[in-house]
């Protein structure tokens, strides 16, 4: 039944030690560099026995980390799912695991069927490092203002065209996106202060979570008013957007996958 169904695997991934989640191969089809997609298909490979074609919901940056990526492929070998999670975890290093694996309707594709993705930008706000912290959130060492940000927030949620919030070299055939909701909380995590910025959307374009995370903090520094922030969705310029936040601010929560699996399948 293999030919009809594929396997599709929850993985998350430390991402510093990744230049991103899609392969990049240089002449002769060789990775030039170590990315999510290479260490999986290398991990795969070893399991089946021959090369396995993967494909994966949404393209990290170097450097983002995922705690709910989603990736598919057809199975050369009739495995079960647990299985293959079970192999995989002998097979891949630390800084990636495979959380769940399921059989999925292989006319499915993981990248477009999905029903949207939720990403999170933290910011330590406290001076003094913190050697786990600083790993997954960007150290601002100054206090935020939440309810500006919130309010500048609110701006954003909705259809708008974000041309002015993705980076210069995106490839996006269109710029016009959905934001479902951005929630920003002030928490503490590790006896660290933080401030978290939840952002979930249908798609995203190249650098646009951290793009806004980026204007975000420059409103919450003081620098843009909440109106402010908002300029780029009228002018499209990504000048009047803030700076691109660093990339180990960065998690990917979850790629929402609305069509289920089948954990149990044989």
């Amino acid at each position: 039944m293999t030919e009809t169904r594929a396997i599709a695997l929850r993985l998350s991934y430390d991402g510093a030690a990744f230049h991103g989640s899609a392969r990049q191969t240089g002449p002769g089809g060789r990775d030039r560099v170590r990315t999510v997609a290479s260490v999986l298909a290398g991990a795969l490979e070893r399991l089946y026995g021959r090369a396995v074609g993967v494909s994966f919901a949404s393209r990290t940056d170097a450097g983002v980390h995922a705690l709910g990526q989603l990736a598919a492929f057809v199975p050369p070998l009739p495995i079960p799912p647990a299985g293959v999670r079970k192999a995989l975890d002998d097979r891949l290093p630390a800084d990636l695991a495979v959380r769940d694996a399921g059989w999925i309707d292989a006319g499915l594709d993981v990248r477009r069927d999905n029903g949207g993705k939720r990403y999170r930008y933290v910011f330590a706000t406290a001076r003094a490092r913190h050697p786990f912290v600083d790993r997954w959130a960007y150290r601002v060492g100054r206090p935020l203002d939440v309810a500006a940000m919130r309010r500048a927030a609110a701006g954003l949620v909705g259809r708008h065209d974000f041309a002015g919030f993705r980076a210069a070299d995106c490839q996006a055939r269109t710029t016009v996106r959905t934001i479902r909701r951005i929630e920003i909380a002030a928490v503490e995590r590790a006896g660290e202060p933080l401030v978290e910025v939840t952002v979930e959307g249908d798609a995203f374009m190249k650098n646009m979570v951290r793009i806004l995370a980026g204007t975000l903090y420059d409103v919450g520094r003081g620098r843009f008013d909440p109106a402010r922030a908002l300029r780029p969705l009228t002018t499209g310029d990504r000048r009047d957007a803030g700076p691109t936040a660093p990339p180990h601010g960065l998690t990917l929560v979850e790629v929402l996958w609305p069509h289920g699996w089948d954990r149990h399948g044989a």
